[in-house]
């Protein structure tokens, strides 16, 4: 078996690679656990290669604050769930009681009519 090195891992990482090749690539991921460590080597030095982000704390604080007012703007939706939740719960009880009722009734239809159907049967029988 073929191993990769780690400056073909690079150019597979950096998406250097036409997409024939990075299937092979892939495909040999799963079968070599030795290239699978070398991949892994070249993912870590190319995360190095990426510029870093500016005014990382600040991104961070930002992206918080406005996750704390988003709670509290959700507070009152989550009580009008609640509502629409109830009347959805009133509408589903109707909507099965409904669909019961209809069920007994076409098998109390179809008892009867079978019923019936039986009497005349046992009246035209002949008893001899």
């Amino acid at each position: 078996m073929d191993h990769y090195s780690l400056e073909e891992w690079l150019k597979y990482v950096k998406n250097e690679l036409g997409v024939k090749e990075r299937e092979v690539y892939e495909d040999h991921l799963y079968l070599c656990d030795q290239c699978l460590e070398v991949y892994l080597a070249a993912m870590d030095e190319a995360d190095h290669l990426l510029p870093s982000m500016p005014g990382k704390d600040d991104f961070l604080s930002l992206i918080m604050t406005q996750i704390a007012e988003e709670s509290n703007k959700e507070v009152p939706l989550v009580n009008e769930t609640a509502k629409q939740k109830s009347v959805s719960a009133g509408e589903t009880w109707f909507a099965r009681f409904f669909s019961i009722a209809f069920v007994c009734l076409l098998l109390i239809w179809g008892l009867l009519k079978m019923l019936g159907g039986s009497k005349n049967k046992t009246e035209n029988f002949n008893w001899e």
